[in-house]
């Protein structure tokens, strides 16, 4: 971990010293445009410094859970609103299937929220202009479940074991302001973990892929 967590400090640490010296040798002059990269640079290392807070201690079992009861069905509904604007930017549809009645379940809703905004957006990522995006929940006795299906091209069969581990990218070339801090999926199985619940990732017949987020009805 401590390889990885070198390798990924290693670009932004290298941009910002680069923009710095050419800031201190008047290369570049100390104006508010030549600052916005060290800015873009520092967001981007304070993200992924909270990530990685955020995943140890989920990985020590040590995260504080402030668990309330909770509406999944009306979270997800407010989610999916949060979500119209960049989907219709894009040209993507985001429809809900939601279960009726459901009872409150004892959960950390930020954290809740945390996952599913996270499998939203690598939704918005990989679906083409014109797809769609389920958003459906179900609830049993034992679980309730909500699960996002995009229509992209799905995720490719050598990368469906490695998924949810931490800094991986299924787009090697994709980039960190781009894609994230690699760090999203592997936070979120480990919050799911926290709650005593699951998180997996499949393909659909149809070629898409589909998220399953499996929470107990009670803890």
């Amino acid at each position: 971990m401590t390889a990885d967590i070198a390798h990924e400090l290693r670009t932004p640490l290298a941009v910002q010293r680069a923009s710095l010296e050419a800031l201190q040798d008047g290369i570049y002059e100390l104006k508010p445009e030549n600052l916005t990269p060290l800015l873009e640079q520092n967001r981007l290392l304070t993200r992924l410094v909270e990530d990685l807070r955020t995943l140890a201690l989920a990985e020590a079992g040590q995260l504080d859970l402030q668990r309330t009861p909770s509406d999944l069905a009306k979270l997800c509904t407010g989610l999916a609103q949060r979500f119209q604007a960049p989907a219709a930017q894009q040209n993507t549809a985001i429809r809900i299937n939601l279960a009726e009645v459901c009872s409150p379940v004892m959960v950390d809703q930020q954290r809740i929220e945390q996952i599913l905004t996270n499998l939203l957006q690598n939704a918005l990522r990989y679906t083409p202009s014109g797809g769609t995006i389920q958003l459906t929940m179900t609830c049993e006795n034992e679980y309730q479940t909500i699960q996002v299906h995009d229509s992209g091209p799905g995720i490719p069969e050598d990368a469906l074991p490695n998924l949810f581990k931490r800094f991986y990218r299924v787009d090697s070339a994709r980039s960190r302001e781009k894609g994230g801090t690699g760090l999203g999926l592997a936070i979120a199985r480990q919050l799911a973990e926290a709650h005593n619940g699951t998180l997996t990732a499949a393909n659909h017949p149809d070629g898409s892929a589909i998220f399953t987020l499996r929470l107990p009805s009670s803890i």
